[in-house]
């Protein structure tokens, strides 16, 4: 039975996605541009956005970073996709830092 084949058919669980665009345009630079975080709650959040908007800081002097606590308030808001759209254009975010996870 060793010679036997086994021809086996494999389907992507993620099904078919027709992507036009990978992902949004990159900031040329965060020099004088507005960051908006976006917390999902997860793993130590609290330690990391604090830890990233100073390090941020440190080499964009003139970067505005709008904590989480500032921007999003419930993780119920965050999953309403045209709620967080709405107010990220209303905070004047030019760059988004979401998460995060371990």
């Amino acid at each position: 039975m060793a010679g036997d084949r086994v021809k086996l058919r494999v389907s992507d669980p993620t099904g078919i996605l027709e992507t036009s665009v990978l992902h949004a345009d990159r900031l040329d630079t965060l020099e004088g541009k507005t960051i908006c975080e976006l917390s999902n709650g997860a793993w130590q959040f609290d330690r990391i956005f604090p830890f990233l908007r100073e390090q941020l800081k440190k080499q964009f002097p003139t970067v505005n970073i709008l904590p989480y606590t500032e921007v999003i308030g419930s993780r119920a808001e965050l999953e309403n996709l045209d709620h967080v759209i709405k107010v990220l254009k209303e905070k004047g975010c030019q760059g988004v830092i979401a998460g995060m996870a371990a």
